[in-house]
């Protein structure tokens, strides 16, 4: 096909010159003057570091420096660190749990494949972040005392303390301690904590807390070691222990959760038993409840989160036995105390029972190189005891408390009352299997002239308060409607008095402060008060003893109240009960003190203390006690008719439970004396000690609760 000659032909576009983007693609796109730099200064001020590229070809300032480093002397070439914070890392501050099955789990199993070999590195912070962070730290960690002080104060907490619920591992915390002097100066100085290991920057936390609890122990006066660290001249040890409690805790919240270490939870831990020691337990309770959740942040509640070795060594597989066993203790003290203090406080626990517990820890005699020794099992008939042993039969008794809790929820008259029995003859079944070294009735002494194992005996008259306690708290919601509950609760408080009695007697002035001095016996008198206030004509074998260990319990929060702040704060509702009570049976003298003193005449007939007395008395509360209950009951005094001041009996059954602990410190507790109902203190008819002084309970309380009952006994009782 020929091309007529007079169209002119069709030119192309021009060409246009192509000029070289020099510019990284960020700053291209922003229009942005842009320094060639890798990442360049406009990506690094907006976090941009990991889009910063540029084209093929482009002449950055980077690729000229390596093109003029080629003509000099080659040097080792590191590669660079990434800057950008994994995916699980981000997702962790944003606060998703990166534990078990769920996505960010399994995003953090797989970043970090292949990262044990790899040293540790703390996720990217700014430069103003970090030295904020170094100077915070720095300045927490100068308020330490001298190594000289902290290894006498250490030496008191391991000896006095740590038995109780050993919830520190002395060889790790030894080696933690080495490796904390050992961390040379310069180290804090330049890196702070980022230049530490994670467990190791939370160990400071640790140190204070054992130090504070340390100086509750010591008695107030001149010190010739301790009174240098006061830096106020009116300074108690109280006031030192609580500023360096209070460093502590600082320490442990300078580091987000996402940088949870076990040794974040031990310090809560401690910092809880601290505060519950100073008075201030709604605070430690909610402490605990923090260290339970962060715990389980950590995996600590499931088997199947437990940390595995980084290898196959032996040397590995042997450490990694005792981190595991670590966790595994930590996790059950915090499970114990939970419990123990949902029923004391009447608060729900934090721990649901449904989402399962990880294996108990072995009871094992610890070795002196324990990352060096397997995990073995101690032998009960050649090894002696340990603090774990006491720990894990305290587990064995909270069992029953888990079936106590639930059954409350269907409020003061159960659907059936046997499953109340059935938990009854559970606890009661305890007993036969309880270790011979804990047992308080014949035990096994074999061990009890170690100087370690000085605790051991103390330990039992603990664990028998505790069994007692269950009994207790098992029967207390129905006591106003149930005879056998009624004398079950009784009896179980009554044990306690004496038991707290004969602890009391052993204990130096400075474990004054210990929690179950005050709130066994608390709990018990106001326990014993209502039952004989509502119900006066029964239980008169009981009433001697009653008596007697009423006004022991007195004396002993008199005398313990300038160390136990519970018992200071308790001495006005105390001394209120003991003259409700006075009245309640009569006005009947107080019996002559007997140390030790243990139940006489009418009482031995029933008397709470041993297993077949409390069997025997449980299945026949109305049957074999007729004799003795109606010849003791001819001896007491007249008493007012309960119909003069009692409201309906059905109005009896919808009484909230008791929970006295839980009223004194959440609804403000407190007794006045009613000058409408003084009389003479010379009154015939007075209480002992006390007069014929009329009360009322005032607090937070509501009007179903047993202290508008006394409140009503005390206004409606003829003068």
């Amino acid at each position: 096909m020929e091309v007529d000659p007079a169209i002119p032909k069709e030119r192309p576009p021009p060409k246009k010159r192509r000029r070289i983007v020099v510019s990284c693609t960020e700053c291209h796109r922003r229009k942005q003057k842009c320094d060639r730099e890798l990442p360049c200064a406009n990506c690094k001020t907006r976090c941009r570091e990991f889009a910063c590229a540029y084209e093929n070809g482009a002449p950055t300032a980077a690729r000229a420096q390596v093109k003029r480093d080629e003509y000099s002397e080659p040097k080792t070439h590191t590669p660079p660190q990434s800057t950008e914070a994994p995916l699980s890392t981000m997702a962790a501050s944003l606060g998703y749990s990166q534990t078990g099955t769920t996505t960010m789990g399994f995003l953090k199993k797989i970043e970090s494949a292949g990262a044990n070999d790899q040293p540790h590195h703390t996720p990217h912070t700014s430069q103003q972040d970090s030295l904020a962070l170094k100077e915070k730290y720095k300045g927490l960690i100068r308020q330490l005392p001298a190594k000289v002080y902290l290894d006498e104060l250490i030496a008191i907490f391991f000896k006095d303390h740590n038995w109780q619920y050993a919830g520190i591992d002395e060889e790790i915390f030894k080696k933690q301690y080495r490796e904390w002097f050992d961390t040379p100066f310069t180290v804090l100085s330049t890196k702070g904590p980022e230049g530490l290991s994670p467990e190791l920057r939370t160990f400071p936390a640790v140190l204070f807390q054992i130090i504070a609890i340390s100086l509750l122990s010591l008695l107030e006066g001149p010190h010739s070691m301790f009174d240098t660290l006061k830096y106020a001249g009116d300074m108690t040890f109280e006031d030192l222990a609580k500023d360096y409690s209070e460093s502590g805790t600082n320490i442990a919240n300078l580091f987000a959760k996402k940088h949870l270490t076990v040794t974040t939870v031990e310090a809560q831990f401690l910092r809880s038993c601290f505060l519950k020691s100073t008075n201030n337990v709604t605070e430690s309770w909610h402490v605990i409840g923090t260290a339970i959740r962060d715990a389980q942040e950590l995996g600590l509640h499931r088997d199947s989160l437990d940390p595995k070795p980084l290898n196959q060594s032996i040397k590995e597989v042997l450490r990694n036995q005792w981190v595991v066993q670590r966790r595994r203790k930590l996790y059950l003290i915090l499970v114990l105390w939970d419990i123990n203090m949902s029923l004391v406080l009447g608060r729900p626990g934090c721990i649901n029972e449904r989402h399962g517990f990880p294996t108990l820890p072995v009871d094992t005699v610890v070795p002196s190189d324990t990352f060096n020794m397997p995990v073995i099992p101690r032998d009960e008939d050649k090894d002696p005891p340990t603090p774990l042993t006491k720990l894990l039969w305290w587990a064995k008794l909270a069992e029953p408390l888990r079936d106590i809790q639930a059954l409350e929820q269907e409020g003061s008259y159960p659907k059936d009352f046997r499953r109340v029995d059935m938990i009854h003859h559970k606890i009661l079944a305890l007993e036969d299997k309880r270790p011979g070294c804990l047992r308080d009735v014949n035990p096994d002494t074999r061990w009890d002239h170690l100087p370690e194992l000085w605790w051991l005996p103390e330990a039992r008259k603990y664990m028998t308060q505790l069994h007692q306690f269950s009994l207790m708290a098992l029967h207390r919601p129905y006591m106003f409607h149930r005879e056998q509950s009624r004398t079950e609760a009784l009896k179980a408080s009554l044990e306690m008095l004496e038991l707290q009695g004969k602890a009391f007697e052993g204990l130096s002035p400075n474990k004054w402060r210990d929690f179950m001095l005050f709130f066994g016996s608390f709990d018990a008198i106001v326990t014993i008060t209502a039952i004989y206030m509502v119900y006066p004509r029964e239980h008169p074998e009981y009433l001697s003893s009653a008596l007697r260990n009423f006004h022991a319990t007195v004396q002993r929060f008199s005398v313990m109240q300038d160390r136990n702040p519970l018992a200071r704060s308790a001495q006005g509702v105390i001394k209120a009960i003991h003259a409700t009570f006075t009245k309640a049976v009569g006005g009947a003298p107080t019996p002559q003190m007997h140390k030790h003193d243990d139940y006489t005449g009418a009482d031995s007939a029933s008397a709470p203390s041993g297993r077949d007395s409390r069997e025997s008395g449980y299945e026949s509360a109305s049957g074999s006690r007729a004799g003795t209950t109606a010849d003791a009951a001819a001896q007491l005094p007249p008493v007012t008719p309960a119909s003069q001041w009692l409201p309906a009996l059905d109005d009896l059954t919808g009484l909230a439970t008791l929970y006295p602990t839980s009223d004194l410190i959440y609804n403000d507790l407190t007794a006045l004396q009613s000058n409408e109902y003084m009389t003479s203190v010379d009154d015939p008819n007075s209480g002992p000690q006390m007069g014929d002084l009329s009360w009322q309970f005032g607090g937070l309380f509501g009007e179903d609760t047993v202290w508008q009952l006394l409140n009503q006994y005390q206004a409606g009782t003829p003068g």
